[in-house]
Order: structure tokens, then sequence, then C-alpha cells
């Protein structure tokens, strides 16, 4: 049995997730009420944009473990998926309430604030959160875009410069791991990487897009496709990219 939830969890990290569910499941045919197992089922099937399964699976676990924040932060994170934004904040409201001395809570809410538009609470709360963790390199860029959206260039551009001097070396580490008393074993850089792969799959979505337009223009013009060269620019230029971050984000709020 054990084997299956090893198994699942190493499928999860490569990325298999069909089969991680299906050996998640195996599993719970014998032990359903495991809240360990339940929430890493949860993660795969949002891995695998299954997410009215993912958010099921949670709402399981959060009734066996009602005690438990990273239950209520993972729902909230399949609840922004879903769209469904103010269920978001309130379980997010309840992670923090359970863990107020954890830094991750509050920069989880504020990303959730954003997205409805509370601008000043998602400002407070990453003040929070890097009051309580000040190496917090996601919490400083994204205060960093929040400034700029009020017009305070010189706070948003101290952000800017903390967070690169504090991500340099920066990774992306498998995100989801929960050990038997379905808890998170992950740092706080691994758990705020859940919350940007939303951007990511954003920008994956907008990137297609803009590949379709540049095509079309260069159709039109007689040129080669230079999308290659636009999307560099991209990442080389700091505004650029905070723009684009800014547009596809404002895009999750339509």
């Amino acid at each position: 049995m054990e084997n299956l939830i090893d198994q699942g969890s190493k499928q999860l990290k490569d990325g298999a997730f069909d089969d991680a569910i299906k050996s998640f499941t195996d599993y719970l045919q014998q032990d359903e009420l495991n809240p360990n197992v339940l929430c890493l089922r949860g993660v795969a099937y949002r891995k695998a944009q299954k997410f009215d399964e993912s958010l099921a699976d949670f709402q399981k676990a959060a009734n066996l473990i009602p005690t438990n924040a990273s239950v209520y932060s993972e729902m909230a994170v399949t609840q922004f998926h879903l769209k469904q934004l103010m269920n978001a904040l309130a379980n997010m409201n309840k992670a923090q309430e359970l863990e107020p001395r954890n830094p991750y809570r509050y920069s989880s809410r504020a990303y959730i604030k954003d997205a409805i538009g509370d601008l000043a609470g998602a400002i407070e709360d990453y003040k929070k959160c890097i009051e309580l963790d000040p190496l917090d390199a996601v919490a400083h860029n994204n205060l960093g875009m929040l400034e700029e959206k009020f017009g305070r260039k010189q706070k948003a551009e101290k952000h800017f410069k903390k967070a690169d001097e504090i991500s340099k070396d920066e990774k992306s580490p498998f995100f989801g791991k929960f050990n038997t008393e379905g808890e998170q074993i992950l740092n706080q850089d691994e758990a705020q990487q859940e919350v940007q792969n939303v951007i990511k799959e954003a920008y994956e979505k907008e990137k297609e897009e803009l590949e379709k337009e540049q095509a079309k223009k260069e159709e039109k013009e007689g040129e080669k496709s230079s999308i290659g060269k636009v999307m560099l620019s991209v990442f080389k230029s700091k505004q650029e990219f905070i723009a684009f971050i800014n547009f596809i984000k404002n895009g999750f709020k339509s």
C-alpha cells in the first residue's frame, strides 16, 4: 500500500499526472479517508486541469483535518483556477487564521486580493509577509508591481531590486508534497511557486496568441517570423516583463 503512495508521488513529480491519479485512487480504495493521499490526489487532479475533482478531494481532506492550514490554502489555489475568487479568498483567510505567523499565508492571500481588485489589501498582506520573511523574493516582486500600479515608482524599484538580489539563483522545485499527517513538506519558495504557476500557464496561452498575431503581421509584411526575438525582449527587459505579467493578471479578473 505504501508503495502506491511513493509511486504516485514520483509520478506526480515526473509530470505523469493521470498515472499519479490512478495510483492514489488505487490506494484510496483501501483507505478512503486518508487526508494525506486525498491532498496528493487533489494536487494531481489540479495539475491535470481536472479542477472540480481536485476541489472535491481538498474539501474531503478539510473535513478530516479541519485545523490544517495547508489544506485550505491548496483548496484556494484550485478555486482560483476555477475563478471562484471569493471562495478562494475565504479559504486563504482560514489558512492565515490558523497560521498567523506563516508569511506564505499572507503572500498567498495578497495574490487573491490583487485578483479581486483589493489592491490596498494586497499591499498590506505583502508587507506583512515581508515583515515575517524579509527574504521572500516573490513577495518583493509582487509588491513592486502593486506599488507601480499606484504610481509609486521609487518604492516599486526598491522592491524589484530586492527581489532580483534574492532570486538570482532561484529554482522551481516540485510543489505539493505532503507528509502522513497531511501537512506540506516544502519551504516557502516552493509553496509560492504554485501560485506563480497560474501566471506561467496564462503566459503560455498569451505566448500562443502573440505568436499567431506576429505570424499574421509578418505574413502581411512579407517578413520572416521573429517571435523568438519578441519573446526574448520580454525576458531581457524588466519593465516589459512586469507590464506583460500585469496584462496577464488583469485578464484573470475578467
